[in-house]
């Protein structure tokens, strides 16, 4: 019996650092999704038809994530829904969103929205998941297209 008591202590002095020491391949929490401030398009004040260049840039470029995904829409003001252009991407990196369309050839006032969606880490984010989400202060910009004269 005093045996048994005795490779039983033997056993807990040795496992116990197995059981209460930290899992070093464990993913640390410490992702942080981006924070975005804008929507820039380039040019500003584009005509019918140009290739615009739209960019999300960062207020807060956030830390240890790899991909964000986000979704887009073009609309022209206080019209029907064929004026509606939709649009979805993604980006790697931790680099700033960018992704281009094309001007309609109709002359109006036209707003670009574009919500963030899912960010995927490489690490854990404070919540212990994988995935987060990414934030926007002014998630719209509007131009106006003229008639060509």
């Amino acid at each position: 019996m005093k045996r048994n008591i005795i490779l039983l202590a033997t056993f807990l002095i040795v496992a116990s650092p197995l059981f209460f020491s930290n899992c070093s391949n464990d993913p640390a929490m410490d992702a942080v999704p981006p924070v975005f401030k804008e929507v820039a398009i380039d040019p500003a004040k584009p005509n019918m038809g140009d290739t615009v260049t739209v960019t999300l840039k960062f207020m807060s470029k956030g830390k240890n994530w790899y991909k964000i995904a986000y979704k887009w829409t073009l609309s022209r003001y206080q019209q029907e829904t064929k004026y509606h252009v939709k649009g979805e991407g993604s980006s790697l990196e931790m680099v700033e969103p960018t992704f281009t369309f094309v001007v309609p050839d109709t002359a109006g006032m036209y707003t670009l929205r574009v919500n963030p969606g899912n960010v995927q880490a490489t690490s854990l984010f404070a919540n212990g998941s994988p995935f987060g989400s990414a934030s926007i202060e002014n998630n719209s910009v509007t131009f106006t297209v003229k008639a060509e004269e």
